[in-house]
């Protein structure tokens, strides 16, 4: 079974969009050069290719967002693959364009089937396939081992309701199969396909991380249970953290480094440091090999501390993304991320003055928000002197606690999913803010930071 895994074009009204491999699918204005300073690696889309191929299964990844091309030439170039098996992921903001695309393909390859993937798919599985009947199956949460027993199902033509996590069609209407379990061992997993794309496009160099740079997951999930958080509602379903062993990760570190010459390393785990022995370990691996390549993370800071950090910069740390989100305690509260707002400006203020660059990111409009507290967080800013700094606006993705809370009280000031776009429009108000001010906030920042 010829099987081609994709990432659909984006572009919505001049705005290039990212999708697979972000936590926050959103678009942006183009650069001069017609490009996004940022593309995210499509993890799940290339650990699914990987296993596959392993599986001696003929799949390939096209990722038309990193190769830059349309519409157009992505459908005549899977139109020259003419795959059986066509598996797309999706996501909110995107939906209605992915949707278009999708029809497209379908008039073009009747006789392939198509596979939806990612959070909203998985949130919206039953509607979706009532809705649209040129898709033919949706794979719901962490879907690497759903789609190779998907595949294996098909080739030997076996009974569908055996496949965990996969939704369909049958005589009796739409049927949802029990739910599986997340990987537990995620050392099972080949690394990610990475030879089938243009590796060198993928870029996350905030905090002026040099490039080419290549992103890394050490381990997968969060025990923290932050409402407004995707993927641990909606892929992963659970808050467990998962780990890969040190010695495989720093295996594939070096081996990306010496075969591809990046010049830097971004770990893009759901949160780097929430084991502090695992990210030791990594650490003395790192240095054990004499790797010298600087690399960055994403971290909680109030689970930071001097001695961790000072291992982390003797290791070759370059940089941190902390998520602040808001400075108000009561917001982190209510939203039940829990931070130590105290000790982050501690440790914002010690990552500093060990030479570490620190990039922080704030969501602007999460319950409580006030003119007060959205105050607060510009002088939190103004103090704190980033390196890099991302702001957006708290977006209620659906299947999150956030988007049900939202919802529930009538905060929700949009229906069309393309407006769930967390970079360019706010759907939601506050008690004390319409959206048209939070918008108007978001312009002034991004103005004078």
């Amino acid at each position: 079974m010829r099987i081609t895994l994709v990432n659909l074009p984006w572009i919505e009204n001049g705005r290039l969009g990212v999708r697979a491999g972000s936590r926050w699918p959103f678009t942006s204005q183009p650069e001069k050069d017609g490009h996004i300073h940022y593309i995210p690696f499509p993890f799940f889309l290339a650990y699914a290719t990987a296993l596959l191929k392993k599986e001696a299964k003929e799949a390939r990844l096209i990722d038309a967002i990193s190769e830059s091309i349309d519409e157009q030439e992505f459908i005549e170039k899977i139109i020259s693959y003419n795959p059986e098996l066509i598996v797309i992921e999706t996501s909110t903001p995107s939906f209605k364009n992915d949707i278009r695309i999708i029809r497209d393909v379908h008039q073009e390859l009747p006789n392939s089937q198509i596979v939806l993937c990612g959070s909203h798919a998985g949130v919206f599985a039953e509607q979706i396939l009532i809705n649209y009947n040129f898709i033919d199956y949706i794979l719901i949460g962490e879907y690497e081992y759903v789609l190779l027993d998907l595949v294996n199902h098909l080739e030997n033509n076996l009974d569908l309701r055996s496949v965990s996590d996969l939704a369909y069609r049958e005589n009796s209407g739409i049927k949802i199969n029990t739910s599986r379990e997340t990987i537990d061992n995620l050392d099972d997993l080949p690394w990610p396909e990475r030879e089938d794309v243009p590796i060198y496009k993928y870029n996350d160099g905030f905090a002026g991380l040099p490039q080419p740079n290549v992103q890394i997951w050490t381990s997968r999930g969060c025990t923290f249970r932050c409402i407004f958080c995707l993927w641990p509602q909606t892929l992963y379903r659970e808050h467990k953290h998962r780990k890969r062993n040190p010695l495989e990760v720093v295996d594939e570190m070096e081996f990306l480094i010496k075969n591809f010459n990046f010049k830097a390393v971004y770990f893009d785990d759901d949160i780097f440091n929430i084991d502090r022995n695992h990210v030791l370990g990594i650490c003395a691996e790192i240095r054990k090999r004499q790797i010298k390549v600087p690399w960055a993370v994403m971290a909680r800071a109030d689970l930071m501390d001097e001695g961790l950090l000072r291992d982390m910069a003797n290791a070759g740390l370059y940089a941190v993304k902390y998520g602040i989100e808001s400075v108000d305690q009561d917001i982190l509260n209510f939203c039940k991320k829990n931070l130590d707002l105290d000790k982050a400006r501690h440790i914002i203020k010690l990552t500093k003055r060990l030479g570490i660059k620190v990039h922080l990111t704030f969501c602007l409009g999460l319950p409580g928000e006030t003119k007060q507290t959205v105050e607060k967080t510009v002088n939190f800013i103004r103090q704190a002197k980033p390196d890099s700094l991302q702001f957006s606006f708290a977006t209620p993705l659906p299947g999150t606690e956030f988007f049900r809370y939202m919802k529930e009280k009538d905060l929700l000031v949009s229906s069309d999913w393309s407006d769930y776009d967390g970079n360019y429009k706010s759907v939601a108000k506050t008690q004390d803010l319409d959206s048209k001010y939070l918008e108007g906030v978001k312009t002034a920042i991004n103005n004078n930071f």
